[in-house]
């Protein structure tokens, strides 16, 4: 595959580029129980065409289309249609039960919905609008007629007409519907941020999110073929049978990989990978976890976004001497620091948020978002994040104290799985999950928790006393996270983990 110097004004546009560039080349592999399945370029172009069909066929063209499912070849190709079709994808986590599921129908005015069977029993009992047309993702291949190609009308998509709605994590708030128009979806997809050249990307990262899809085209756009991993319990099943040499991971996911790399040898040959490179979104890395990966021949990078910025961001290759960083920007990435405050600039921000004009602006001004992240930047240019704005604790003495500060440097300690730092009496209070073994005993727990105490007394002995946890709170269970892997901060602090 040649390099591409085009630049799509629009996602139909972007699919027939593929089209063109990837013909004759093997572009995805799955996995069925223990075989490996492979599908080239001319098939997974015509299910797409196919689909684009029945989506017209069924009165759908130009409206807002639900996708919900579990990573597949189905989804993307589900997705993919809605493109070709000149219709607008609305991203749904396979999860939600049925009243999220009808309100985001409602919210954002989705028309029909794509799905597999996972979550049929879920749409099939939910009350959904009558007019809301319902086709299962094998429904796709069976358009009328016989004609699939290049002729099916595309609506005269403008660059500037929505093409995607996904939502936020809901980390820290309310999940929002962030709306990408075509030429910021196109911008996104079609860049080359990642300037290291790979042949095979793991997909394990949910579809429905910016990251999760966006890398899978991003990937095809930059010459390789994508491994799907449909489910995350046979992630190392398909490192091994499928050999990818990239993933993209979540942090709890790398320090997974790291302990598994631990005992697997130069890319984890021993255990059958042949993994070169890992990129970890939102990772708080120990130099000393850094240090394993380097040894044992794999190249990482920190990637930093927000599904507000788009499919643009930092990917940094990382190095010993700047663990901390989350690097420089890429070239199509503008960036300022304002009161502390962290803004992106690029061609691939989002157009608002979906029906909520008033929290767009508070986010939005002349193209800059404003990411919400406290960051400083060194004298070299290298930037460093240093928390959340709407997370910083405010002490009655005047010092402002960064939580996320605080969690990094627990997070050094083997014996705590999870760590959120809150403000409680104007005492900074460690809110812990332990890391407790399988099959762990009463006694063993409690020992666990006296280390845990003894260990944050040492953090408080390296740092000024403003910062100290007084008083420690141990979780009963794990904190919920969301499909992405982030613990959901606001109910651990609402008391609802």
């Amino acid at each position: 595959m040649g390099e591409i110097t085009e630049t799509p004004e629009n996602m139909r546009q972007t699919m027939e580029l593929l089209e063109r560039e990837l013909a004759g080349r093997r572009v995805f592999r799955y996995m069925e129980e223990l075989e490996v399945k492979e599908i080239f370029a001319e098939e997974f172009f015509e299910k797409i065409k196919k689909g684009a069909r029945v989506i017209i066929q069924n009165g759908l063209q130009g409206k807002h289309i639900g996708i919900m499912g579990n990573n597949s070849l189905e989804w993307i190709v589900s997705l993919c249609a809605v493109f070709w079709s000149g219709s607008a994808a609305v991203l749904l986590d396979k999860e939600m039960d049925g009243e999220t599921l009808r309100e985001k129908v409602r919210k954002v005015e989705i028309a029909g919905i794509l799905y597999d069977d996972f979550v049929e029993k879920t749409i099939r009992e939910t009350e959904l609008p009558p007019s809301l047309m319902k086709l299962p993702f094998s429904e796709l291949q069976k358009a009328e007629g016989t004609s699939y190609g290049s002729g099916l009308s595309c609506g005269n998509r403008n660059g500037d007409d929505l093409a995607c709605v996904f939502f936020t994590s809901g980390t820290t708030g309310e999940s929002k519907g962030v709306m990408m128009s075509e030429k910021g979806l196109a911008a996104g997809i079609c860049h080359r941020v990642n300037n290291r050249r790979f042949q095979a990307l793991l997909a394990v990262l949910p579809f429905h999110h910016l990251s999760g899809f966006s890398s899978v085209l991003n990937a095809l756009y930059l010459g390789a073929e994508v491994c799907i991993a449909g489910d995350m319990k046979y992630f190392y099943r398909c490192l091994e049978c499928m050999k990818p040499d990239y993933v993209f991971v979540v942090p709890s996911m790398l320090r997974m990989l790291a302990r598994k790399l631990k005992k697997g040898g130069p890319n984890g040959r021993l255990l059958g990978w042949n993994l070169q490179m890992i990129n970890c979104g939102g990772a708080s890395f120990c130099p000393e976890f850094l240090q394993l990966l380097l040894e044992h021949k794999v190249t990482v990078f920190q990637g930093y976004g927000a599904s507000e910025a788009g499919a643009i961001g930092f990917m940094w290759e990382m190095t010993l001497d700047h663990p901390d960083s989350i690097g420089k920007p890429p070239e199509d990435l503008e960036v300022k620091i304002e009161n502390g405050e962290l803004y992106l600039r690029s061609p691939s921000i989002m157009m608002g948020y979906y029906g909520e004009k008033e929290e767009t602006k508070k986010v939005l001004c002349q193209g800059w978002y404003a990411t919400g992240d406290l960051c400083r930047m060194d004298e070299e240019g290298y930037l460093y994040l240093t928390g959340r704005r709407n997370n910083l604790i405010i002490l009655a003495n005047g010092e402002n104290v960064s939580p996320e500060e605080i969690e990094k440097k627990l997070y050094q300690y083997e014996d705590i799985q999870e760590a959120v730092a809150e403000a409680e009496d104007n005492l900074i209070t460690g809110v812990i999950f332990p890391r407790y073994p399988e099959n762990c005993s009463p006694q063993e727990e409690e020992e666990i928790r006296d280390r845990i105490r003894r260990e944050i007394e040492e953090y408080n002995q390296s740092v000024p006393v403003y910062k100290q946890i007084k008083k420690i709170r141990f979780l009963e269970k794990a904190p919920e996270k969301t499909a992405m892997g982030k613990l959901i901060r606001r109910q651990v602090l609402e008391g609802e983990a």
